[in-house]
């Protein structure tokens, strides 16, 4: 039996030859599980740049146990310096120009940059570049300057009350009580009306 041409079907029946029904060129083997031939830099490569990872984080939160709070966080910075840090060896073995043509590397130099870029996005979120460590420090002061603040609110709030009782003026009002009476009432009496 012949299959109809362009239908994807090798000539010689599925499971025989190429698609095209022309045979295919070359002897080389398919690549057995776990070759590494493909890989240039290993900056792509999950089992390359996932070891170098695991070390950096490793290396980071040995360093400041305060970040092994954080795991996802140190894990996506581990990982984006590994590939950067791959994908920059990378550039220093073959050069940023491709040596036949004397352009850049344009796909290999833009990857570069995505990964410094994430790299860099990583070290901020985790305070480990100065501005990034000053400002998450800003933010810690400010938020235990608020925590006090809060407390003192709360007080003064409790006080006001209690001068209020002590005067015999009538409680404030609890509209969020009443608002919340009066819509399950509305409630009540519709599903009195359903039934």
């Amino acid at each position: 039996m012949s299959w109809p041409k362009g239908s994807g079907i090798p000539a010689g029946g599925p499971g025989h030859g190429p698609p095209s029904g022309i045979p295919a060129k070359g002897t080389r083997p398919p690549f057995a599980p776990g070759n590494l031939a493909r890989a240039t830099s290993g900056a792509r490569s999950p089992r390359v740049y996932g070891d170098l990872a695991q070390r950096l984080a490793a290396g980071l939160t040995e360093d400041r146990p305060d970040l092994g709070a954080y795991p996802e966080a140190v894990a996506a910075w581990a990982t984006a310096e590994a590939q950067a840090a791959l994908m920059r060896r990378h550039v220093a073995e073959v050069g940023p120009l491709d040596p036949d043509t004397g352009t850049p590397r344009e796909a290999v130099l833009s990857w570069l940059t995505r990964l410094e870029s994430a790299a860099a996005r990583h070290r901020a979120t985790l305070g480990l570049d100065p501005r990034s460590e000053a400002a998450l420090a800003r933010e810690r002061a400010a938020a235990s300057v608020l925590a006090v603040d809060l407390d003192a609110l709360a007080e003064r709030g409790r006080q006001a009350l209690a001068q209020r009782e002590a005067a015999g003026l009538p409680a404030p009002p609890d509209l969020p009580g009443e608002v919340l009476a009066e819509h399950l009432d509305a409630y009540t009496r519709e599903r009195e009306a359903a039934s």
